[in-house]
């Protein structure tokens, strides 16, 4: 019988496997695919850099030569305006860095960290069925090769990704309701990239009824792509490839990036953004990651997340199993409120992204009080601000519902680029 098996090797359960098996736990981390495999998600951010120390991850990565990410630029559907921050303006250090990654490399790299540190690996194999509880063993009921098995556990942690496969058993799931979007996007090689610093950051441009990223990537690569609201999409009646391009064409700036270069590998797609559970933990379990709640993409919050959450669920695990008894839900409880409080702040953030009056705030530069700074320092991974920058972040909020009232700051982008961005 293992201690505990983590459904999922993404960057959740890797995480939480590498704290478990470090301490000499018998781990075991089920993940259905065989890695190294695609995801989306590449943009990191800074304040993951301590957990990568922790983990003993910064030499593996450094190893790896990502693109260096010094921060971010809004841009305006037609590139007139382009608001730019660097993660130093959120008082993180002059040379505050993110990776931007290739994430079947980087989660690969995570995942044989994980086996490094004593945790087994089974790939290729589904978790079909989980029993749990609090004083017995917890069952898992898996398939490899056509076969089907089970294994005993005293715990899981589900990081099983946007598959949620216990809240989905559980009946946990509760979709957002205005967050319901999907995503469209590719790969191109030879596209327009930024020179200098500014090469590897991020553009988030402000489309017409959507948003667009464009990650840079190592060999000449960018990663494209655009969110819209699933509605809107289905009421055009194109297929996602079509839309795609419509997108693209409807937004002069980002065409302009895309025109010189060409598309590589397979146009991908994600959708129904946006859920939480009821309930985070249970007897003998707790949800990690997106397993437990996903969030909009615009800030690239989900590998920090995933990580945040898997090395708490990974010491918690580590106090309970040390000191015996029943694994009761209420014993995970400061797991469950932490990691709320973590989600809670970026959702506040993403809803005023797509509130009204966003962009005429954001994209004027005015650091009145420091707003800038907190600002910068949650879009930098700062998941859990301090209490001088929440007041600063609800100065901010505050500013965009006055100035949708009284009009203080027009709008700093054209009359054709001041449209809805999602």
């Amino acid at each position: 019988m293992y201690d505990v098996a983590i459904i999922g090797g993404g960057p959740a359960g890797s995480t939480a496997a590498t704290v478990l098996a470090r301490e000499g736990f018998k781990t075991l981390i089920l993940e259905r695919e065989r890695f190294p495999r695609f995801h989306i998600g590449e943009s990191l951010l800074p304040l993951n850099q301590d957990l990568f120390d922790e983990l003993g991850l910064t030499p593996l990565l450094k190893q790896e030569k990502f693109v260096l990410k010094y921060g971010a630029q809004f841009v305006s559907n037609d590139g007139g305006v382009e608001r730019a921050f660097d993660f130093f303006q959120g008082g993180l250090g002059a040379d505050t860095y993110a990776y931007e990654v290739e994430r079947e490399t980087f989660d690969h790299v995570l995942l044989k960290n994980a086996m490094k540190q004593g945790a087994e690996v089974r790939e290729e194999t589904a978790v079909l069925d989980v029993q749990t509880g609090a004083d017995r063993p917890c069952t898992l009921r898996i398939r490899n090769g056509g076969q089907d098995s089970s294994v005993e556990a005293r715990a899981v942690i589900d990081a099983s990704g946007q598959s949620s496969l216990l809240a989905k058993l559980q009946d946990l799931r509760v979709k957002h309701p205005s967050h319901q979007k999907i995503a469209i996007f590719a790969r191109y090689k030879g596209a327009v990239r930024r020179e200098g610093r500014k090469e590897g950051n991020i553009d988030i441009v402000l489309g017409p009824g959507c948003w667009f990223w464009i990650i840079p990537l190592r060999d000449d690569i960018l990663s494209v792509g655009a969110v819209s609201n699933i509605a809107d999409w289905k009421a055009t009646g194109l297929a996602p490839e079509a839309f795609f391009e419509k997108c693209v064409q409807e937004s002069p700036y980002v065409a302009s990036r895309v025109k010189p270069g060409v598309r590589i590998g397979e146009l991908y797609t994600a959708s129904n953004y946006s859920y939480t559970s009821k309930r985070f933990v249970g007897d003998g379990f707790l949800l990690a990651g997106d397993a437990a709640e996903f969030l909009d993409p615009i800030f690239s919050t989900g590998v920090i997340l995933a990580m945040k959450s898997g090395n708490m669920a990974g010491k918690e695990l580590v106090k309970a199993l040390r000191s015996g008894g029943p694994l009761r839900a209420e014993r995970f409880a400061d797991y469950e409120k932490a990691f709320r409080r973590w989600t809670t702040n970026h959702f506040k953030m993403i809803d005023a992204f797509y509130g009204p009056g966003f962009a005429k705030v954001f994209l004027t530069p005015k650091n009145t009080l420091g707003m800038v700074k907190a600002v910068i320092a949650l879009l930098a991974g700062r998941s859990d601000p301090g209490l001088l920058d929440r007041l600063r972040l609800k100065l901010f909020y505050w500013v965009i519902q006055m100035n949708n009232k009284h009009g203080w700051m027009p709008d700093p982008r054209s009359t054709d680029a001041a449209v809805p961005h999602g």
